[in-house]
């Protein structure tokens, strides 16, 4: 360790290399070993530090002697200070709140570009030609069977066929009246199916009908047709009215049967197979059944002779109307459930 006296003489500093002493109450140690201490830390002040300030505030050293020697220990580097000016916390200051400034402002132009985004995607939506127009008139076909009486001299029996209906939807400026307009006598399950209909587009599309008469009609080249008493052509007045509504064409190559259940589920129905046979024999490419309604009972019999007596035994198995309709007519049967399921084949122009 090397010790560095200095001792104030008159006007003069005398430096010595030897062991320390203190000459005129300073006693000076090497910087090299003292660095840490001459930064003035606030948990550790420097013996020395401590003894010079005594002896200066007990007068043994005058104020000239104690100032010359602290500028010389500042001279020398081994006394550091470091101020830090008011100016530079203001300039730290200034700079952190300048940043959070930025980051507020990147965060605004975000959000302003999101919501330009969005304002144009709707003024981009197409218009409901339902909403601005005092009428709008669209059509659907569906599926009805009807029943033919069948006798072979002793028994009567009652077989099904069926046939297409033209379902037409006015919707005009009223009060929100549901109304059926038809030739054809129809019973109550039609007329509330025309009612859940209407619910059921108003929730998918999201369009207020209250001022609105809403008016199905339905029409059918069959005279053997006498009566609409079901509700299997519910799903398709969904689809009619929400097709309008939403301003989209509907696909005359898909037909359908099914009721229509507020929660826009598609209901089972009678006369699947009858009303497959009526469909295919339209035209359609795709006909929609309800799940599970996808199979149908066919009777398979068998004969066997005793003596000059037939006998016949028959028994129902079910096989696929898929596969039915897909052999005989080349017309696809697929199940649906809900009515969202349904408008993705009449809405497609496929």
């Amino acid at each position: 360790m090397v010790f560095v006296i200095i001792s104030v003489v008159g006007t003069g500093i005398v430096i010595s290399p030897n062991a320390p002493t203190m000459i005129s109450g300073f006693t000076v140690v090497s910087a090299q070993q003292q660095s840490v201490n001459s930064t003035l830390s606030t948990n550790f002040i420097p013996g020395w530090i401590k003894n010079t300030a005594k002896w200066w505030a007990e007068g043994q050293t005058n104020d000239s002697d104690f100032l010359s020697a602290m500028q010389y220990l500042i001279d020398q580097n081994i006394l550091h200070t470091s101020p830090k000016s008011s100016s530079s916390l203001t300039t730290s200051q200034n700079s952190t709140m300048s940043q959070k400034m930025d980051d507020l402002q990147t965060r605004y132009n975000t959000l302003q570009i999101k919501y330009n985004e969005l304002l144009q995607q709707i003024q981009n939506m197409p218009e409901s030609p339902v909403s601005n127009s005092k009428k709008y008139t669209d059509s659907i076909s569906a599926v009805a069977v009807y029943p033919i009486v069948q006798s072979d001299g002793f028994f009567q029996t009652t077989a099904y066929n069926g046939t297409i209906l033209k379902i037409t939807v006015d919707i005009r400026d009223g009060t929100g009246l549901v109304l059926a307009n038809t030739a054809i006598p129809e019973g109550v399950d039609f007329q509330d199916s025309a009612r859940v209909a209407v619910q059921v587009a108003h929730n998918i599309t999201g369009v207020d009908l209250s001022n609105k008469d809403v008016i199905f009609s339905i029409t059918t080249d069959n005279q053997n047709l006498h009566a609409v008493d079901n509700g299997s052509a519910g799903g398709a007045m969904t689809v009619l009215l929400t097709s309008a509504i939403l301003g989209k064409s509907i696909n005359g190559h898909v037909l359908m049967t099914g009721t229509i259940q507020p929660d826009g589920t598609i209901g089972p129905i009678g006369g699947v197979l009858e009303k497959a046979q009526a469909a295919a024999g339209y035209g359609a490419k795709i006909f929609l059944v309800p799940s599970g309604q996808g199979v149908v009972e066919e009777q398979h019999c068998t004969q066997s002779t005793q003596g000059p007596f037939v006998y016949q035994s028959c028994s129902p198995q079910e096989v696929s109307l898929a596969s039915i309709m897909e052999s005989k007519y080349g017309m696809k049967v697929i199940e649906v459930g809900s009515i969202d399921d349904v408008l993705k084949y009449f809405n497609s122009s496929t």
